[in-house]
């Protein structure tokens, strides 16, 4: 989520290298102007700094075009909540902002801001860590001076890269981050939405009992959270993506409740699903939306323990899950209690008794209505099957700006499921030499060409710093092998290597799955591979996917 196209134009700063400490001194830029890391101190500035980027992106409705709109409370909320201290994703001293120290008092200081987070995440069977460069913006007077360029590539990079990030993605506006490294690659699917909710979800027959019921979960339930939540419980296809672990779960059910300050920060809504009959918890529900203030929200995961129907629960746990989530969040129903107890000891200060009557300000806050639902569930799911003849697409699949910093670290960090891949094929137990060729090393990335070597089904290795040798280096070193051979009395035995092209950036596409060998190959007319057996190996080594990666939750 990012405010800053017209930095593009900007002239190119070169980036500082990688191995810098993940949260330098503060760099002097000139004219008065410092980057520097945030402080908690630093939370009002930022989130009003952010809020002013983003004013003019609609997130509550529509702006009207003759009218200037006030700043982005969204952003602004979600801006502080970071930068609380008792955040999962990040921390509040995360954030990597310019400040201008010849500001006028009184006039907010913090120019420019991008902040880094952090989420655990999976690759086939490998568990790793995403990092998530998130609510990049610049004042519209600071722009075209390359403050966001030089944010990224000398703080969020080597902070990134030096805590260990191996593969980052971060939503954007379009073609900006292309030249800082990032690929579209990593995706959002799309989901479906059914309208008229009232109207398609049948109502409960009169005098029956709902055949499940729901329960608030409490830090007790974390354990549960979890274990509910995993792709496999989520029957998730994806074989990329992002985890729901205990910090998310202590976050969202406790963290963010304790310290609401606007019915903003609130934007999840989760339930357990209990058999009413036994009494036992045997599912999990979640709803997600920007808002709650929004008329509609997103499931985004309906996990049931095994033995139980989806087609039975769908129903009953929807409808209660609608009435549940339009009630006053936990934030609403504080305000509505202070605002009461201020009314009662005014109406006894009062000996006339007056200001009787609530204020229109003071009121508590009505019901939200749901006028739709949308359902951002795996596309296998039952509860999407059997909704989808009452619903409708929604949106298209989004895709994320993707960085791989090093494609011989990432490899090697996955190995176990590239090998799996290999062993599970009819290549089993190959060995081989990969080697890539990106034609240039371009900004935000670690070479231009790539060696990996394949021992036995097994990446022994793997290399940015390959370099191919001159024909007549070749052609020295087949000399010296067959040599050798015939010293040693046996047959000369050539290695087996596999060459193939891409464009710059481009094999990120492909290691993550967004797609196909056959794809790549058609798209990019830069892109080939040597021989039948190379191309097999690469399609065995990186399928095409799907993702699933939930964005917005902070």
């Amino acid at each position: 989520m990012t405010t800053d196209a017209q930095d593009t134009i900007a002239p190119v700063i070169k980036g500082t290298s990688p191995s810098k400490p993940s949260h330098p001194e503060r760099i002097d830029i000139g004219d008065g102007l410092i980057m520097r890391w945030s402080t908690k101190a630093d939370a009002k500035n930022i989130a009003d700094c952010m809020a002013e980027c983003f004013k003019w992106i609609p997130m509550g409705g529509p702006i009207a075009e003759d009218e200037e709109p006030i700043r982005n409370e969204w952003i602004h909320a979600g801006s502080l909540r970071l930068l609380r201290g008792n955040h999962t994703i990040m921390t509040e001293n995360d954030y990597a902002i310019v400040e201008n120290t010849l500001a006028k008092e009184g006039k907010n200081s913090i120019i420019a801001c991008a902040c880094l987070m952090t989420g655990p995440g999976y690759y086939g069977d490998v568990d790793l860590m995403f990092g998530k460069p998130e609510l990049v913006g610049c004042l519209p007077e600071y722009r075209n001076k390359s403050l966001i360029r030089r944010l990224f590539l000398e703080m969020i990079h080597p902070a990134s890269d030096a805590r260990g990030d191996i593969i980052q993605f971060l939503p954007g506006i379009p073609q900006f981050y292309l030249q800082f490294g990032y690929e579209y690659a990593l995706g959002i699917r799309a989901a479906r939405v059914m309208h008229d909710v009232a109207k398609k979800i049948p109502t409960l027959p009169a005098g029956e009992l709902e055949s499940f019921t729901l329960r608030e979960p409490t830090l007790a339930d974390i354990h549960y959270l979890v274990e509910m939540s995993t792709p496999a419980r989520m029957l998730n296809q994806a074989q990329v993506g992002a985890c729901y672990d205990e910090a998310y779960w202590r976050y969202t059910i406790h963290n963010v409740l304790e310290t609401a300050e606007s019915h903003f920060d609130i934007t999840r809504f989760q339930r357990i699903i209990v058999d009413p009959k036994t009494g036992k918890d045997v599912g999990l529900v979640m709803l997600n939306g920007h808002t709650m203030r929004h008329t509609m929200m997103f499931v985004r995961i309906f996990t049931l323990d095994e033995g139980y129907s989806y087609r039975e629960a769908m129903y009953p746990v929807l409808r209660q899950l609608l009435v549940a989530a339009s009630e006053p969040n936990p934030f609403e129903k504080r305000e509505a209690a202070k605002k009461a107890a201020k009314k009662v000891a005014e109406d006894r200060e009062s000996a006339e008794g007056e200001d009787n009557k609530v204020k229109k300000d003071e009121a508590p806050a009505s019901p939200r209505k749901f006028a739709s639902i949308g359902i951002a569930l795996d596309t296998q799911h039952p509860v999407y099957k059997l909704l989808e003849p009452h619903s409708e697409p929604f949106g298209e699949t989004h895709r994320l700006y993707t960085r791989i910093p090093s494609y011989a670290t990432f490899l090697q960090r996955v190995a176990p499921t590239l090998e799996r891949r290999i062993a599970e094929s009819c290549l089993a137990g190959i060995s081989a030499t990969l080697r890539l060729n990106f034609f240039r090393k371009v900004e935000g990335s670690s070479g231009k060409q790539l060696e990996v070597v394949i021992e036995d089904g097994k990446i022994v290795s793997a290399s940015d710093d390959y370099v191919e040798p001159s024909p007549r280096a070749q052609m020295e070193a087949a000399r010296e092998r067959k040599a050798a051979a015939k010293a040693a009395g046996v047959a000369d035995k050539k290695p087996l290597v596999f060459k193939a092209e891409f464009a710059p950036l481009t094999f990120t596409r492909l290691v993550v799955g967004d797609l196909s060998l056959d794809e790549m190959l058609s798209f990019y007319s830069q892109a080939s591979v040597e021989g039948e057996e190379a191309k097999m190996l690469l399609k065995i080594m990186f399928p095409k996917s799907v993702f699933h990666f939930d964005l917005f939750w902070w």
